[in-house]
């Protein structure tokens, strides 16, 4: 073939390169059955709804202080991945943890161990019905089950392992597995700053 007719050729498919390249990510999506108000209490022993998440993003996970690998794992995941976000970014970002245990997990108990993960991760409890009835709200499920004989603890849970990513309105955007890949997560974030 001649030079002259690979030339426009080359042309279009270039052009057609960089309009694909240039078209923007598609937003994400609100999901609507998943969220809502909710009224727990925090690290401090202070009163929390819903409503004191609004006007930044938040990465919410569920689990409990005594959990002895996943829950740990994701919550450093998840302040790492908010660690690796620039300063300003950090400052629009809340990073939460929810228990489904509050009869160890405690505010004081929240608070010391939030501290060895970051101390401005918010940390929530509340009544046994006020989790239940915020868990069913995000579609969490878990179950205490009891630990076998000659066990450590009394008592462990068998739960779903989501982050949540909330937007400003603290509406759910995404959720991301306990293995979620850093920077997909860090990446999404900034799509919602």
């Amino acid at each position: 073939m001649k030079a002259t007719v690979w030339r426009p050729l080359l042309a279009l498919l270039l052009m057609l390169g960089l309009a694909a390249c240039s078209e923007p990510k598609p937003e994400l999506p609100v999901n609507t059955r998943l969220g809502g108000d909710f009224v727990l209490m925090d690290q401090n022993g202070l009163m929390f709804n819903a409503e004191d998440l609004y006007g930044k993003l938040s990465l919410m996970f569920f689990g409990f202080t005594h959990c002895p690998d996943i829950c740990p794992a994701t919550l450093a995941r998840t302040v790492g991945a908010w660690k690796n976000l620039s300063e300003s970014e950090r400052e629009q970002v809340n990073v939460v943890f929810v228990t489904f245990d509050p009869v160890r997990d405690t505010p004081e108990h929240l608070k010391e161990y939030l501290k060895f993960f970051d101390p401005s991760v918010i940390g929530l409890t509340g009544s046994v019905d006020d989790i239940a009835d915020m868990a069913r709200r995000y579609g969490v499920v878990y179950l205490q089950e009891t630990a076998e004989p000659g066990a450590e603890q009394e008592y462990m849970f068998s739960h779903s392992d989501f982050v949540y990513l909330l937007d400003q309105q603290g509406r759910v955007r995404k959720l991301f597995k306990s293995d979620f890949n850093t920077e997909e997560l860090i990446a999404d974030v900034r799509s919602l700053l």
